[in-house]
């Protein structure tokens, strides 16, 4: 799940733009829960959904999809990163 959790975490910040306090405030989901799932404190893969949900366009979840689907790939395979 480690890659997974890295990779949502690198999406939120280099192609949404968006930080932790941000998406608390537009949807009210607590600052901590997040920062836990992208730091493998939590492994409550609801939280997938938010950043399905900010994606404000199709190329963006398009692009959102091929990553988790890539994370999800080495995460299976065991890789070390």
């Amino acid at each position: 799940m480690k890659h997974v959790q890295d990779f949502c975490k690198n999406f939120r910040i280099n192609h949404l733009k968006v930080t932790l306090q941000e998406i608390q405030d537009m949807h009210g989901i607590p600052f901590k829960a997040l920062s836990a799932f992208e730091n493998g404190r939590s492994t409550n893969i609801n939280h997938l959904n938010t950043y399905y949900l900010l994606c404000k366009t199709q190329a963006d979840r398009n692009e959102f999809i091929k990553g988790f689907d890539k994370a999800m790939d080495l995460d299976k395979k065991g890789v070390v990163k």
